[in-house]
């Protein structure tokens, strides 16, 4: 179940961080070469430059730290996942990563003059406790830019994929009660999220990425490997449940084959900035 806030933030975070530490390594090289897509663009509206002290909060591997860093920003990543940090550290030497929380962030006031959050703030348990330490950490003018995915529809990967989920599954199975994942998603969610925690100006863009399988079944082996709430729904059900949707999700990409066989999903983001 999926709310806007939750109650029993310690369930869902000790679900999500025993999730992370199993699965980063998926997420790297599944969504990594997704998310990769958007990097420029929230580089971008967060306006950073070399010289620049630059914070990626929830940086996972770091693939949006190392863009930063190769821009010549002083480039610092956090994640809550040891395993991640370890595997961030490791692919991505020219940065400096911390292992923290980004809902109480080890950094005293006004530390940096960007802050970055790549689909991370979506899989907080307290995601506007986390834009209020991102305003907290920056400096006066500084800038902050967070992406999130678009909501789920005919058109896209995330509505392939719930869509199918909520065709076949038992939608009540024993899983921690999560936020709602695409909370920042309809129209000028973000831009109220960031003004309402004081950012100034706060505008949103919309990015678009495709992500490509050379399998019918990759979209749902992605998420299984490199995903921790949509594995844990989709593992908790039945065998026979199981296997009707990755049945689904096959049948459904195949709209999104081209010629050359290779399957091209859409994979939209919305990157929300502003400035303190």
């Amino acid at each position: 179940m999926s709310h806007e806030t939750i109650t029993d933030t310690d369930d869902f975070t000790i679900f999500e961080h025993q999730g992370w530490e199993r699965a980063c390594a998926g997420y790297e090289a599944h969504f990594g070469r997704l998310t990769r897509q958007s990097a420029t663009a929230l580089l971008d509206a967060a306006q950073v430059t070399g010289g620049q002290r630059v914070l990626d909060v929830c940086c996972g591997p770091g693939m949006v730290t190392a863009v930063a860093a190769a821009r010549g920003a002083d480039a610092l990543g956090l994640d809550f996942s040891a395993a991640t940090v370890e595997l961030a550290t490791r692919l991505v030497p020219q940065a400096t990563f911390h292992h923290g929380d980004a809902q109480a962030l080890p950094f005293d006031d006004a530390q940096f003059d960007a802050v970055v959050c790549g689909f991370g703030i979506i899989h907080l348990a307290q995601p506007r406790t986390a834009l209020a330490e991102i305003y907290r950490v920056l400096k006066p003018g500084g800038r902050v830019a967070i992406s999130v995915w678009q909501a789920p529809g005919p058109g896209n990967g995330f509505g392939l994929l719930y869509g199918t989920i909520t065709a076949h599954a038992d939608m009540n199975v024993p899983l921690p009660e999560g936020p709602d994942f695409f909370q920042f998603s309809g129209p000028g969610a973000l831009d109220r999220a960031l003004a309402e925690h004081g950012f100034r100006e706060p505008s949103t863009i919309g990015v678009d990425q495709v992500w490509e399988f050379d399998r019918e079944t990759g979209l749902v082996d992605a998420f299984l490997e490199g995903a921790v709430r949509a594995r844990g729904l989709i593992m908790a059900q039945s065998e026979a449940v199981r296997d009707a949707i990755v049945a689904g999700v096959a049948d459904g990409m195949q709209v999104f084959r081209a010629a050359d066989g290779i399957y091209r999903l859409p994979m939209p983001a919305l990157v929300g900035s502003g400035s303190k």
